[in-house]
């Protein structure tokens, strides 16, 4: 018959106690980590980029053209001499590229019943020299006598500044292996300026948009956004008092961009941006009487616009 050595026996059964502790302690921490480490995973890079505040400068390129055409006809009674008819066309060219800056605020997010919400905010500000262009025919034809023709030419240099605030809301879909981002927005904002004011000629518009992001590393994200914009107020050329100078029209624009993620929070960003705004037409008539005299006018205007940036953002 053997003897149980009890000491032997208590030391064995308190050595295994603590491999199990020591065993239950491990898997507790790493399945602690494990959790900790997929609530902190990095988000997908399409969803990285919207989660960012920015600031890049710009160089803006406008080019508006204006076209007018008047018809004048004057018949006094009283100096049938005096009677004519004539026209004159005048074109009018700004054009020219404007210093700046834009600032971006843009964050996607989760709820508990929705994924991929998004909320976004842009400021931009310009202001430098532009050339003011202007070209105007006449064409004379008087009662009496031979008809004759003239034209004058005009160039001066000219101080334009505006600002442009955005904001926009919507909902991203991630398809491809969460590397394509789909995201319809609304979209709202205000713009204002002119020559030598930051100010004037404010209208405000809302519209729609819809991005498109694409990672083609994990680093780097190609950006696409079209967009349309209803200006409420166009202030066209005839002053407010013409029916014509409060219609409402719409902008279309286009982006491309590049966003590439330098450390874990710092990213590199640039892109180009075109926009394209038709005034519409405006018409407006006017009667002297002691003159008999009439001066039908029309006119159209149009502007094209190119953004160029470049800028760092930090990922929030």
């Amino acid at each position: 018959m053997h003897l149980i050595n009890v000491p032997t026996l208590v030391k064995a059964l308190n050595l295994m106690l603590r491999k199990t502790a020591l065993l239950t302690c491990l898997t507790t921490a790493t399945l602690a980590f494990s959790m900790i480490d997929a609530a902190c995973a990095a988000p997908p890079a399409v969803v990285a980029v919207n989660r960012e505040i920015g600031l890049s400068v710009t160089g803006n390129f406008e080019d508006l053209t204006r076209n007018i055409g008047h018809n004048y006809n004057v018949r006094p009674t009283w100096f049938s001499d005096d009677n004519y008819q004539s026209q004159r066309s005048d074109r009018i060219h700004q054009t020219g590229w404007t210093p700046g800056f834009r600032a971006d605020a843009q964050y996607m997010f989760d709820t508990s019943i929705m994924k991929h919400l998004y909320a976004a905010a842009t400021f931009t500000l310009d202001d430098g020299q532009t050339e003011d262009s202007r070209k105007t025919y006449w064409h004379v034809q008087p009662a009496s006598g031979s008809a004759f023709n003239d034209h004058a030419r005009y160039q001066a240099g000219q101080n334009r500044s505006g600002i442009n605030v955005t904001g926009e809301i919507g909902k991203g879909f991630l398809i491809l292996n969460d590397r394509l981002l789909i995201m319809p927005t609304i979209q709202g904002g205000y713009r204002a300026g002119g020559a030598n004011t930051f100010t004037a000629y404010g209208k405000g518009y809302i519209g729609l948009a819809l991005h498109i992001d694409y990672a083609i590393t994990n680093r780097l994200v190609i950006r696409g956004r079209a967009g349309w914009a209803q200006f409420l107020d166009t202030h066209t050329y005839f002053g407010s008092n013409n029916p014509y100078a409060h219609d409402s029209r719409p902008e279309w624009s286009g982006d491309i961009a590049l966003d590439y993620r330098m450390t874990d929070r710092v990213h590199l960003t640039g892109g180009v941006r075109y926009t394209y705004l038709n005034y519409g037409r405006a018409r407006q008539t006017a009667y002297t009487p002691f003159w008999n005299e009439t001066d039908s006018a029309n006119g159209i205007n149009w502007r094209n616009g190119v953004q160029l940036r470049l800028g760092v953002a930090y990922q929030l």
